[in-house]
């Protein structure tokens, strides 16, 4: 097991989804937007997301998380030696501030996440000509890109009022 995929197993626990439950596509795209709403904190775990059909992507987590969840089965547990810094935890006290529910309003945990972490990277992953992004420009492409949000414009405000919130409109990072 390699240093990075303990990393990666120790902030899983502490965000609970150490246990690497991967049957569902729902759990497969919590862990994956989770991640990715992870690194924004500042901590960078090295995973670059692409654009896919359910928001950012990422490849390489996919591959490690299968790969931590077979080591883990053939007993290796080097991940029992460490221990996430401080440093580390504050981040994930971050983190979860980022992807906490909206109050007021009942939405699927995996809808929200993805909504987050869609917003998050068209405004500043996603490539737009002429580099002249609008909130309006970012919005028409999400519900393009994503029609199950089209009747949920006031979700969808929450969502950019947690992004600006969290300085994470003006900010590509909270670094």
């Amino acid at each position: 097991m390699n240093k990075g995929r303990i990393l990666l197993k120790l902030i899983l626990d502490e965000i609970g989804l150490g246990k690497l439950e991967l049957n569902t596509f729902s759990k497969r795209l919590v862990l994956q937007k989770k991640i990715y709403l992870f690194q924004l904190t500042g901590l960078d775990l090295r995973y670059r997301y692409n654009w896919y059909l359910h928001g950012p992507y990422c490849p390489s987590l996919t591959q490690d998380v299968f790969l931590l969840r077979e080591e883990i089965a053939s007993n290796e547990d080097d991940y029992e030696k460490y221990e996430l810094s401080n440093t580390a935890k504050k981040k994930i006290k971050k983190a979860k501030a980022i992807w906490k529910g909206p109050s007021g309003v009942s939405v699927e945990r995996g809808m929200w996440i993805e909504l987050l972490a869609s917003l998050h990277y068209l405004k500043h992953i996603a490539y737009w000509p002429g580099n002249n992004v609008t909130k309006k420009k970012i919005l028409k492409k999400l519900v393009e890109a994503k029609p199950q949000f089209s009747e949920k414009r006031g979700l969808i405000q929450k969502a950019w009022d947690r992004l600006t919130e969290l300085r994470l409109i003006n900010n590509k990072t909270l670094a």
